[in-house]
């Protein structure tokens, strides 16, 4: 069965749709019901029709009901339509195209639908995964290589043939990347020993040890092929999208829209099922959402710039019946990353302190009214430190008396008895200036004064790379099945482990704050 869905991410994607006459994939598109395509909505950009609305703590949750003594039946599966295009509120214009380098959803979610991995986590099950270039798989018994074979006759948006050297060369590139290219995803092929292309139809992956996460990381949505011939010639793929997905590059207006149209050679038969997708950039978190009250936007909500509860509220208010609420729980971390190469973050005793001073629990909050979860080391869940003995610990526990007392000794005995003045860069949207200035706030207890700055993704990410900021309030999600996974990014040694690992160890420091974000989350991700 392959099965496609609109934005390629695996898990978790939407938060807030409205409720159209489109798709509902199926395994074998039936019979397409024909209908005029919609043409693209006048760009969303309007003045909302109403102020945004007030920021309220959600209320406890109701205990649960009873279960009913049995399920009610579902009514049969609305079968695929085809036409008509999808048009998505977006935070920010995608700063660069490269699948490879780029981390953000700011980036990727428009692009990756250009392009194909060779599998896919089912968008109908999630936690299985299926093809996408590769037509089949098998592993062998003792699950150290896999052999996938790949469809024949895919061809390149640019009309090229697609070979097995196009995934060598990708997963190469990933796994050890060459000067000058970030690889923020190399850790998920770290258990990869070697990657051939016996035949143009065919790749061969071997490992170095039996991994359970593995095709799961390679079945991540940003786990896209690019072709060796455009690289080559380009050195990377920040400015041209040459993909084998279902959807082309229609049209780019830097601060207005980014459109991508039906592939008509796309491999699989019958798909896509859209005529295109729009996204509208819309940075004003109120013109955004007014896009969405005023149905000129179908698709709302990707990774941190997900809606509120009380926003939700007002969409099911004002549009009964149209509005479909997507709630997944994801592995997301918001967390103060501090560079550890410079004063006054170079002194342990400092960034402790730091740590003893926030208050995680008014941060979720503040944040996100709530919705996720305090977590330590480990992120809540199967192997993560029961939540009764983490909020006995320091830094967690109530009262914060006697962790800010600590703090202030440890500043002093540091050197900076008076504190010392910062600036703290972060990004616009509403989740993280909340989460930098109560940080502001709470800091400014220990005598620490942070001259707060907001960039965009692109720029951010920039200055983080180049460890040119002080310190920050920045996102990643997480990527692993084991506690090994978790201290990769902390951790470790070796002259092998990445650039992107060799930036988080010299130059990053976590203040503990992890959430469990039930809005939105990135599958498998890194920085959002």
């Amino acid at each position: 069965m392959h099965t496609l869905s609109v934005l390629k991410f695996a898990g978790c994607l939407t938060v807030v749709g409205l409720v159209l006459a489109s798709c509902a994939p199926a395994a074998t598109p039936s019979k397409p019901v024909q209908r005029s395509a919609t043409s693209p909505a006048e760009a969303p950009t309007a003045k909302p029709a109403a102020p945004p609305p007030k920021v309220e703590t959600p209320a406890a949750k109701p205990a649960a009901s009873p279960a009913a003594p049995s399920p009610t039946p579902k009514p049969a599966a609305e079968q695929p339509r085809y036409g008509g295009i999808l048009n998505v509120a977006h935070h920010a214009d995608p700063a660069s195209y490269d699948p490879i380098q780029e981390v953000s959803t700011q980036h990727l979610a428009p692009v990756i639908p250009n392009y194909s991995g060779i599998v896919q986590h089912d968008p109908l099950e999630p936690t299985k995964v299926i093809g996408d270039l590769a037509e089949s798989w098998a592993s062998s018994p003792d699950g150290m290589s896999y052999t996938f074979n790949l469809y024949k006759n895919v061809k390149w948006h640019d009309g090229a043939p697609f070979t097995s050297e196009d995934a060598r060369f990708t997963l190469e590139m990933v796994r050890t990347p060459p000067k000058g290219i970030v690889s923020p995803r190399q850790e998920w092929l770290k258990a990869v020993d070697k990657i051939e292309a016996p035949d143009r139809d065919t790749l061969r992956m071997t490992l170095k040890y039996p991994s359970a996460s593995f095709i799961h990381n390679l079945g991540d949505g940003r786990m896209v092929i690019i072709p060796k011939h455009a690289f080559e010639t380009k050195g990377n793929m920040k400015k041209d999208v040459v993909g084998t997905g279902p959807y082309k590059v229609k049209s780019f207006t830097p601060g207005s829209s980014y459109s991508i149209a039906k592939n008509p050679d796309y491999f699989i038969k019958g798909r896509p099922y859209l005529d295109g997708i729009t996204w509208y950039i819309i940075p004003d978190v109120a013109t955004r959402f007014a896009a969405l009250r005023t149905q000129r936007a179908h698709i709302y909500g990707f990774g941190s710039t997900a809606l509120s509860p009380s926003q939700i509220e007002v969409l099911r208010r004002e549009l009964p019946g149209k509005v479909v609420v997507q709630r997944f729980g994801g592995l997301i971390f918001q967390g103060m990353w501090m560079l550890q190469t410079k004063a006054p973050w170079n002194d342990i005793r400092v960034r402790r302190a730091v740590e003893l001073t926030l208050d995680r629990n008014k941060l979720i909050q503040v944040a996100v009214q709530g919705l996720a979860d305090v977590g330590g080391f480990m992120p809540p869940g199967t192997w993560s430190l029961p939540e009764a003995e983490l909020m006995k610990m320091p830094g967690y526990r109530e009262p914060r008396d006697a962790d800010i007392a600590e703090a202030k000794r440890l500043m002093a005995e540091a050197g900076y008895a008076q504190g010392f003045k910062t600036t703290g860069i972060t990004r616009p949207q509403s989740n993280f200036q909340a989460n930098m200035v109560s940080a502001k706030e709470q800091l400014a207890k220990i005598g620490i004064e942070i001259e707060i700055s907001l960039m965009d993704q692109g720029a951010l990410m920039d200055r983080v790379y180049k460890g040119n900021y002080d310190m920050a309030v920045q996102m990643a999600s997480a990527a692993y099945d084991s506690d090994s996974g978790a201290k990769r990014p902390h951790f470790g040694t070796g002259e092998r482990l990445g650039e992107r690992s060799r930036r988080w160890r010299c130059a990053h420091a976590a203040a503990g704050i992890c959430r469990r974000v039930k809005l939105s989350c990135e599958s498998h991700g890194d920085n959002e």
